[in-house]
């Protein structure tokens, strides 16, 4: 099946047989079917990386970088998760920007490169899964879309890279099952969530492929020991170091049964803020309806893809299609904006093949009639959904780029830009913890309160290269807010004594949230132990610095 310029490719008669039979679509622009095979996805990749790179200096999170930073501190400095500290996501992206940390040493910039790329890569095969279905257009709009989600809002997570590897896995499988097995492999090292729909979705689809049933057991099977393989080859020397069940519990049982009833938040239906201007239209309401959005886009594109389905020519689809409500549920767990992107990116694509779908029986008149103006009507909306993605992409990204910044002046912190009323108070509580402890000596780090918890700023822990003397980074109600880790944490300061201790009197440590999350647990031991033992020295902005003894 020779490829085009653009990425499609065009069927030549030779197609095995248990390869889903593409219908041909359109070649592009003119211009570009003379153009060699690899300058549309450079292109587009090149695009992607400016796209994001706009805005990727900009901006510090005190909690959701602070988190990751500090298990890469920690796992920089030879400490291993689930056992050393405590840790609920999979290891393979701490452990790589660990890795980084303790090759070019300590940096905010980092994170920021891998996230770069991640977000260039994931909109480059978003566009070819969609191209392979769609024509040229559609499939622009989708590496559009796809882009906008990934580049904001950004941050150390695991899930771009986790996109990554399933997108590649979805283009993959069908003629590649040993490497796509090797990318599901990697994708459970990095959130096992996505590696499980992902392999739910392609061993189904390749279940009902139309070939022969050994070769299809045959394409399974290699599917599934390739990815054991490989997660095995990652999770044994971590699951080993830390033990089996502290592992079990922390990836498995917390994540499954405490974070979705801790931090769980209702679907957002009816806007009551402001309209006042354009930053609060592009800033406030599209965004407060994307989750919504979203879930109309896939639905209406996988009821369309239903109705047009022909399981000869279209049983690829089912694994991205399972793979998309795998998505949807991520985003149904807690469904703020921080939680978009990968619904984002698979819902465009499957709207794109919707479209693509729909367009096909049109000009067929076998089709039934009925059939044919379902797919249409539920084409259409998909279609108006990707209008709006679009729109809403691009207005945020308006916003970041014009947004004002300023420079922060803290050495792992550098180039990395925050709004001044961020950046200096955090330059100064970060240079006067530094100037009043030894490098080597601990600190700890506090939120407004321990009986309500919804983030915290690990992050100090990182610019003042200066370790935890607890085993606790992350601010996880239902864990700092209990009186056993209370008690822990307290015997791990009267142990280690440390001089400093800095206290985030931001809201947003105790925020108001509608879940468990946002409820007092009644229990401030740590507190009361910070409150005799600990007097405050400084305030800069939200951040205070109490200290053990008077400081000269």
């Amino acid at each position: 099946m020779p490829e085009l310029s653009d990425g499609s490719f065009a069927y030549d008669g030779a197609m095995p047989s248990d390869v889903a039979q593409i219908p041909t679509r359109p070649p592009g622009p003119k211009l570009l079917q003379s153009a060699p095979t690899w300058f549309v996805p450079l292109l587009l990749f090149a695009g992607g990386l400016f796209l994001s790179g706009i805005t990727i200096l900009n901006g510090v999170q005190p909690n959701d970088e602070g988190l990751m930073l500090a298990a890469a501190q920690r796992i920089a400095a030879g400490q291993v998760p689930y056992g050393d500290f405590w840790w609920y996501y999979p290891p393979g992206q701490p452990y790589l920007l660990g890795g980084l940390s303790a090759l070019l040493g300590p940096s905010l910039l980092w994170w920021r490169i891998v996230r770069l790329l991640a977000d260039a890569t994931v909109a480059l095969l978003a566009w070819r899964l969609a191209r392979r279905r769609t024509g040229p257009y559609v499939s622009l709009a989708v590496w559009l879309i796809s882009i906008c989600a990934m580049a904001f809002p950004s941050g150390p997570h695991p899930s771009p890279l986790a996109l990554v590897f399933s997108l590649g896995a979805l283009l993959l499988f069908e003629r590649r099952p040993v490497w796509a097995g090797v990318l599901i492999g990697l994708c459970f090292a990095w959130r096992i969530e996505f590696a499980a729909y992902l392999t739910v979705g392609i061993v189904l689809a390749l279940a009902l492929q139309v070939a022969a049933p050994q070769e299809r057991i045959r394409q399974i099977v290699r599917v599934l020991i390739s990815a054991a393989i490989v997660s095995a080859l990652i999770y044994l020397p971590v699951v080993a170091a830390a033990g089996a069940s502290r592992s079990w519990d922390l990836l498995v049982r917390y994540p499954l049964e405490d974070f979705s009833t801790y931090q769980s938040l209702p679907f957002p239906h009816l806007y009551h803020g402001p309209l006042g201007s354009l930053d609060d239209w592009a800033g406030s309401l599209l965004p407060f309806y994307m989750p919504l959005t979203l879930m109309i886009t896939l639905l209406s594109g996988l009821a369309t893809l239903a109705v047009c389905f022909k399981r000869n020519r279209d049983w690829p689809i089912i694994a991205g299609s399972v793979f998309s409500v795998g998505m949807a549920h991520y985003l149904l767990v807690r469904p703020d904006y921080f939680h978009t992107a990968p619904l984002t990116v698979m819902a465009a694509v499957i709207a794109a093949w919707a479209i693509g779908g729909a367009q096909a029986l049109r000009p067929r008149v076998s089709a039934q009639a009925w059939r044919r103006n379902a797919a249409l009507c539920c084409a259409a909306v998909a279609a108006l959904s990707l209008t709006y993605l679009v729109v809403q992409g691009t207005a945020r990204r308006w916003l970041q780029a014009t947004e004002s910044v300023t420079a922060l002046t803290t050495p792992v912190a550098v180039p990395v830009r925050a709004a001044a009323d961020v950046a200096g108070p955090l330059d100064e509580v970060v240079s006067y913890v530094r100037a009043n402890s030894s490098p080597g000596e601990p600190i700890y780090v506090v939120g407004k309160r321990a009986d309500v918890t919804t983030a915290g700023a690990p992050l100090i822990y990182v610019l003042t290269e200066r370790p935890n003397p607890t085993r606790y980074d992350i601010a996880a109600p239902g864990v700092l807010t209990s009186a056993p880790v209370q008690r822990e944490i307290v015997s791990d300061l009267q142990r280690t004594q440390p001089k400093l201790i800095v206290r985030w009197d931001s809201p947003t440590t105790a925020a108001p949230e509608p879940n468990p999350a946002g409820r007092s647990s009644g229990v401030r031991i740590l507190d009361r132990y910070i409150a005799t033992h600990y007097r405050s020295q400084v305030r800069y902005g939200d951040w205070v610095v109490l200290s053990s003894r008077p400081l000269s």
